[in-house]
C-alpha cells in the first residue's frame, strides 16, 4: 500500500501494521513533518505527487524510512522513566550515606560516656611482660549517635575499698589501630586492651570508669 505526505507530497510504501501503531499518523522522512496516512492512502502507485509533483520508483520510500507519532513518544518517555529512575535510586543512596554518616559534618562531637557500656572484662597477669597485669575487654556505643572514644579511668582497690592504683587511659592507650579522626559509631563493638602495673596481692578487684 502506498500513501502521500500532504505536506511534501512524498510517496511512501507502508504496511497497515504501522498505520495501526499509529492511529495513521506518520512522520514524513522527507520533511519531518507529521500527516495522516489514511488521507491520501492508496493500492496502486500514485502517477503524481501531490502539487502536481512527477513520482517514479526512485521515490518512493521504504516504511522503515517512517517515524510513526506513536512509537517516538513512547520511546522517549520510556527513556525519560528510565532516567528519573536512576535519579531516584541515586539520590536515596546518597541520603542513606549522609544519614548514617552525618557526624562528618559535625564540627566538634561531644563525648557521652553515660552511653557506653562495659559488656564483658577479664583481668590477667601479663603473658610476657612480669608485673604487669593485662586487662581486656569489651565496650559498646549505646547511644544512637556517633561519638569520640571515651577516655577509659581504671581503679585497683582492695577489701576495704582503698585505692591501690589509679590509671587513666586514652583512646590510642587501648586500641591497637586509632586516628584521632576516628569516631565511635553508634551500636558499634569494641575491644580494648590496657596494661597496668600489678600492685600485687593486695589489689582484689577493680573498676572502670567512662570520662
Amino acid at each position: 500500500m502506498f500513501t502521500q505526505c500532504t505536506h511534501c507530497g512524498a510517496v511512501f510504501r507502508v504496511r497497515m501494521k504501522e498505520l495501526t501503531v499509529a492511529q495513521g499518523k506518520l512522520r514524513c522522512g522527507e520533511c519531518d513533518a507529521i500527516f495522516n496516512a489514511m488521507d491520501t492512502l492508496t493500492t496502486t502507485l500514485p502517477k503524481k505527487k501531490l502539487e502536481n509533483k512527477a513520482t517514479d520508483e526512485d521515490d518512493i520510500i521504504d516504511p522503515d524510512v517512517l517515524t510513526p507519532k506513536y512509537s517516538r513518544v513512547t520511546k522517549k518517555n520510556i527513556n525519560s522513566l528510565h532516567i528519573l529512575a536512576v535519579l531516584s535510586l541515586l539520590s536515596l543512596l546518597i541520603f542513606q550515606v549522609l544519614y548514617r554518616h552525618n557526624h562528618w559534618f559535625t564540627q566538634e562531637l561531644k563525648r557521652n560516656p553515660e552511653q557506653v557500656q562495659m559488656i564483658k572484662r577479664t583481668i590477667i597477669s601479663h603473658p610476657n611482660d612480669s608485673g604487669v597485669l593485662l586487662i581486656s575487654a569489651l565496650i559498646e556505643n549505646k547511644s544512637k549517635q556517633a561519638q569520640p572514644y571515651p577516655y577509659i579511668e581504671v581503679t585497683l582497690l582492695d577489701n576495704q575499698e582503698n585505692i591501690i592504683a589509679l590509671r587513666r587511659f586514652k583512646p590510642k592507650e587501648y586500641l591497637q589501630q586509632h586516628s584521632e579522626n576516628e569516631v565511635f559509631a553508634p551500636k558499634k563493638e569494641v575491644v580494648l586492651q590496657l596494661k597496668i602495673a600489678d600492685p600485687g596481692e593486695k589489689a582484689t578487684r577493680f573498676n572502670f570508669k567512662f570520662m
